[in-house]
């Protein structure tokens, strides 16, 4: 009986094993097919993924954050010490600004501190370690924030073109800010240093050379010296060159005699064209002595006597005019082909001159524009281009003998301003010897030149017109030449023996009556044509020198504020003493400051 109850349990456990067996294979069975919660898992991944991205973005917010202010700290602790006002040790001024915003420790290495009395210069790096939230759960704990700052204060090297209109309406009135001088010419300065004005009515003439007058004093101080150089441009219809850089150029014969042979008056004439002349060492009796003798000095090649042997004694007419033309396409490149021959521009009054008033009247500056003498080109030898000058006196001179001359060709001025600061410029200057000894051979610097800022400053007080020119058929001959040279154009007709010469006579509705030419003169461009020009050559200006400054006198020139570099480089000046609007002094100021301010380097 025992025995047949343990059987019988033997047996109920395993029936219990095997209904536990089966309940669990079922189990197992109904688990390997039941797909409920299966997305469960694939969430746990994405969001643990989500939590890694999203992180991600927090901590590298955080990160641009840090790195923001520090390079902030950064770049005004070096503003700071760079500052030539600065008194104190300029390793300490950084560190304390470093250390007042709290990353004493970020600074790597030793700063790079350089400051002499012409200049500063500071350099250096940083870097902060930022603990991240969400980025270590793929292994990043911390982010390194880096920052690097360089600041200079003072000028380095720099070459400036400055470009001024001298065209008729620059005789026009207008009311502005006049200085205040002492008995010696030099002007009053308040408490403050600022120079003490009156209001008054001057020509726009009178405003422009005050302004530009100090503009050269604030940029040439002795502590700049031998740094800065300064390219000094006047334009009307053309631009007249100084003696020393028409004659180093090819250019056209200047001189015609009475059988209409051409010559030159300063120089033999090779293949056609005027060879450049050279400059000679001579004696105290003036005679021609190798370089470097004892007591010799050097002789300009139009201080030279003229050899005038190829007229064989007939009279000989020389062209004084010290212009020369550009082709259409030497507006779309920088470089100045030094090889080619210029045209000379021809030497001829558009207008009538006023009767018993040969040349400008400098009463004239305190009144309306009146009238002028207009040869296309400047007949005023000071009012040509001076090169690369760091001197102030030879600057003022030639800006107080500005007056107004003839129509507006800022193409022209903006097209020499440039050339004068491009590199291809630098040998034909260099042969140059009236040139500073400091910059000759030297500049125009490369534009790659580190050390070198090259800066455009030019202003108008009107827009581009058209221009008349001389047909060169009707300028071929000594007759042409010479009676063109004694008798305006719209004249010419009543003098010139060729019947073919036409003219028809014109009134203006304030009763001046001229003759008009029609088969003498020629229109060259079209404003819009002209406007293009100045606009490519601006472009390419922009694109190479350092800064282009563009002032546009009592009118909006959308083709000036075009040819700025940058959109605050764009000026306005008043003609009407608005309080609203800087005067020509102010803006020639605030550009000389920043030519010469404290900055953060590239």
């Amino acid at each position: 009986m025992l025995k047949f109850k343990n059987r019988e349990n033997k047996l109920e456990k395993l029936q219990k094993a095997r209904r536990a067996y089966v309940e669990q294979l079922a189990f197992i069975r109904q688990f390997k097919k039941d797909e409920d919660g299966g997305l469960i898992v694939l969430t746990l991944l994405l969001l643990i993924s989500m939590l890694v991205v999203g992180g991600m973005a927090v901590d590298f917010m955080r990160f641009e954050a840090e790195r923001t202010k520090l390079q902030s700290v950064s770049d005004r602790a070096v503003l700071a010490a760079a500052n030539l006002n600065q008194q104190r040790d300029a390793s300490a001024v950084l560190t304390d600004f470093f250390t007042a915003e709290g990353y004493a420790d970020a600074i790597v290495g030793e700063p790079f501190v350089e400051k002499t009395a012409n200049g500063s210069e500071i350099r250096l790096s940083s870097a902060i370690n930022m603990d991240t939230f969400y980025l270590r759960l793929i292994g990043m704990d911390t982010l390194t924030a880096p920052a690097t700052a360089s600041a200079v204060e003072g000028t380095g090297n720099v070459e400036v073109s400055l470009v001024l209109d001298i065209s008729g309406s620059m005789g026009s009135s207008m009311t502005g800010n006049i200085y205040r001088r002492n008995a010696d010419g030099d002007p009053i300065r308040d408490a403050d240093g600022n120079i003490e004005t009156f209001e008054g009515t001057r020509t726009r003439m009178f405003f422009l050379q005050q302004a530009a007058n100090q503009f050269v004093e604030d940029l040439l101080l002795p502590e700049y010296e031998d740094r800065i150089s300064i390219n000094l441009i006047a334009y009307s219809q053309h631009v007249r060159l100084g003696n020393d850089l028409y004659m180093a150029l090819r250019t056209t014969p200047d001189s015609m005699n009475e059988n209409n042979v051409i010559g030159s008056s300063f120089s033999s004439l090779e293949d056609g064209y005027s060879a450049p002349p050279e400059y000679i060492w001579v004696d105290a009796d003036g005679n021609e002595v190798p370089a470097g003798t004892e007591g010799a000095r050097l002789q300009a090649p139009w201080d030279q006597p003229v050899n005038v042997e190829w007229a064989g004694g007939f009279d000989v007419y020389t062209n004084p005019s010290r212009c020369v033309t550009f082709e259409d396409d030497e507006y779309e490149t920088l470089t100045f082909d030094t090889a080619r021959v210029y045209e000379q521009v021809e030497w001829v009054d558009f207008y009538s001159r006023p009767v018993g008033r040969s040349r400008f009247d400098s009463s004239l500056q305190s009144e309306s524009q009146g009238d002028f003498v207009r040869e296309p080109c400047s007949p005023e030898e000071s009012h040509g281009i001076i090169l690369m000058s760091q001197d102030i006196d030879e600057l003022q001179a030639a800006i107080n003998s500005y007056y107004p001359t003839e129509n507006t060709s800022i193409h022209r001025g903006m097209k020499w301003g440039v050339s004068l600061l491009d590199p291809s410029m630098r040998d034909l200057i260099g042969r140059i010897q009236t040139v500073d000894d400091a910059f000759r051979g030297r500049r125009p610097a490369e534009y790659t030149d580190r050390t070198t800022s090259k800066y455009v400053v030019i202003m108008t007080d009107g827009e581009t017109v058209s221009s008349q020119r001389i047909l060169p058929e009707r300028y071929d001959e000594y007759d042409e030449r010479l009676g063109l040279s004694e008798t305006p154009a719209n004249y010419y007709p009543r003098i010139d023996d060729d019947p073919t010469t036409t003219a028809s006579y014109g009134c203006y509705q304030n009763g001046t009556c001229v003759w008009y030419t029609n088969n003498i003169t020629e229109t060259i461009g079209s404003e819009e044509d002209l406007n293009e020009k100045l606009s490519d050559i601006c472009e390419l200006a922009g694109n190479q020198v350092t800064e282009v400054y563009t002032i546009s006198m009592g009118l909006f020139n959308e083709t000036m504020t075009d040819c700025a570099s940058k959109e605050g480089n764009a000026f306005r000046s008043t003609i009407t003493n608005d309080p609203g609007e800087p005067g020509l002094d102010e803006i020639f100021r605030k550009i000389a400051e920043q030519i010469t301010a404290l900055r953060l380097a590239l």
